[in-house]
């Protein structure tokens, strides 16, 4: 986070405080800290990101802060809101800090104000904000309840928009200054009027020095939410669906959302165990996984709806829309489909002791992608997989991608080092795959049985007896094979001896 001195932090403090107080609002100790650090965050970022043009820092606390306040505390609104135009996020984010009830959408087409309020919402952990960073138009698809907007555009530009996407019995909230009166006029004269009705007209006062101000309340005619749902869908027979999907979409605009910055970690072992989570990509297998283990995913990220619309989703999952030139960053094999967001637990530890019938194979691969094979092939042969402290996280991207959804078919097991395996009494009797053993053809398996594979390159511990020992014959000149196939190779010849 930004790193602000104390002294200047409490001269911020006093204003917000004081401006309040003259307001007669009362603020929590956490909201006013909320207001204080949104207020120097702007401070800091108004320059490189032209976010407001209010120099003064009391007119500032006024005008974009006590402002949005005083209007929350006029307003009726139904969720969600969509703040139309927010700009730098305005009144958008005082009104998210202050009603922590209300689920606020801000719409902002502008790349740099949208950097800014995704910073801002991450810095002040508002989870009741949504971005949707786009111009808003008569073909915007969300579900909204109500609409709020701040000097924006004229009530004329305005009400063509909200008769096209406020739902029957939605409401609309203008908060407008002198010219309000002369709007209204004009307004009254388009053919979108006649679809509102319960006009009202709210007036707050800032303080003596500053104009009056107004909140124009509108509702939208119709006969409530079920007529709203057929107006908005039409003749879609997937009706159900397509509302309950409109409800999910979230919006991520800026490298600079929180989210977005932990999707970017898992990348490695420790953010994978650390969030429980992994990336899952490309559009043949994120369609296997979700038909198949559907429930182990947990979100998914896309461009556009068009990329998942086919896709068998759950009916509760999470979506969310990246901005196009943000979404190649966490694409990692370029494969421009969506992704999925999965469950990544942790395998139980294995027990020696514990009985089993059929094969446990024990891995020490280091390489993600032999992994991710071996997964594959063990969910094809049937044999469960005890993955050694040596071994890659089965979860990673490279894994996932050579294992698919199968990484949820196999039983997997956390297992100890490869150097105490040789150590370890086991109620199976457990032999390993080396260059130098018995040839593995001739071998009788036991209704239970473990096999262990050595590491990529450096191959068995020394220590590892002899007698028990297998070996794949190979022909002459040919050294070894790769460590994923050699493992499917034995299984093969231990599930179907000669």
């Amino acid at each position: 986070m930004p790193l602000w001195g104390e002294e200047r932090q409490q001269i911020t403090f006093e204003r917000f405080r004081r401006e309040f107080l003259r307001a007669r609002l009362t603020l929590s100790p956490l909201e006013l800290k909320r207001l204080v650090w949104l207020d120097l965050l702007l401070e800091d970022r108004n320059e490189e990101l032209d976010l407001s043009r209010i120099e003064d820092p009391v007119s500032r606390v006024v005008k974009h802060y006590l402002d949005s306040a005083l209007a929350a505390n006029l307003i009726q609104a139904l969720n969600p809101i969509l703040d139309l135009g927010t700009g730098a996020g305005f009144p958008g984010l005082p009104m998210a800090i202050l009603r922590q009830d209300w689920r606020l959408i801000l719409a902002e087409p502008r790349a740099k104000r949208l950097k800014f309020i995704d910073e801002a919402v991450s810095l002040l952990g508002l989870e009741n904000v949504e971005l949707h960073p786009h111009k808003v138009t008569a073909n915007f698809k969300g579900e909204i309840g109500s609409i709020v907007s701040r000097d924006f555009g004229s009530i004329s530009s305005i009400m063509p928009i909200a008769s096209s996407i406020l739902p029957p019995q939605g409401r609309l909230y203008l908060l407008k200054g002198l010219r309000v009166a002369s709007e209204l006029t004009e307004a009254k004269k388009i053919p979108s009027w006649d679809d509102f009705e319960d006009l009202r007209e709210l007036s707050y006062d800032l303080g003596p020095k500053w104009p009056a101000r107004r909140v124009i309340c509108l509702t939208r005619k119709g006969k409530g939410e079920e007529q709203a749902q057929e107006n908005r869908v039409g003749e879609n027979k997937n009706l159900k669906a397509s509302i309950s999907l409109s409800r999910l979409v979230k919006q991520v605009a800026s490298p600079m959302n929180s989210s977005y910055r932990q999707w970017l970690k898992l990348t490695d072992a420790r953010n994978i165990k650390k969030q429980g989570l992994a990336l899952y990509s490309g559009r043949k297998q994120v369609k296997e996984l979700l038909e198949h283990h559907g429930h182990k995913a947990r979100a998914l990220l896309a461009v556009r709806e068009q990329d998942y619309q086919a896709l068998p989703l759950p009916n509760k999952l999470e979506i969310f829309h990246l901005r196009p030139e943000i979404f190649p960053q966490i694409d990692l094999f370029g494969a421009k489909g969506p992704i999925l967001l999965i469950e990544a637990q942790e395998p139980p530890n294995w027990s020696p002791q514990e009985p089993f019938q059929g094969l446990r194979l024990f891995v020490p691969f280091q390489d993600p992608v032999n992994v991710g094979a071996l997964i594959r092939s063990a969910a094809a042969l049937g044999a469960e997989v005890v993955l050694l402290q040596e071994a890659a996280n089965p979860f990673l991207p490279k894994a996932l991608r050579a294992s698919g959804p199968y990484v949820y078919q196999v039983k997997l097991w956390k297992g100890p080092a490869l150097s105490a395996l040789s150590q370890t009494s086991s109620l199976a009797p457990t032999y390993a795959l080396s260059a130098k053993g018995a040839d593995i053809r001739l071998f009788k398996p036991p209704p239970a049985l473990n096999l262990v594979m050595g590491l990529e390159g450096p191959g068995l511990d020394l220590l590892w007896p002899y007698e028990r020992r297998l070996s794949i014959p190979m022909r002459p000149g040919v050294e070894s094979l790769n460590a994923a196939a050699a493992a499917a190779i034995a299984m093969c010849l231990v599930n179907f001896p000669r």
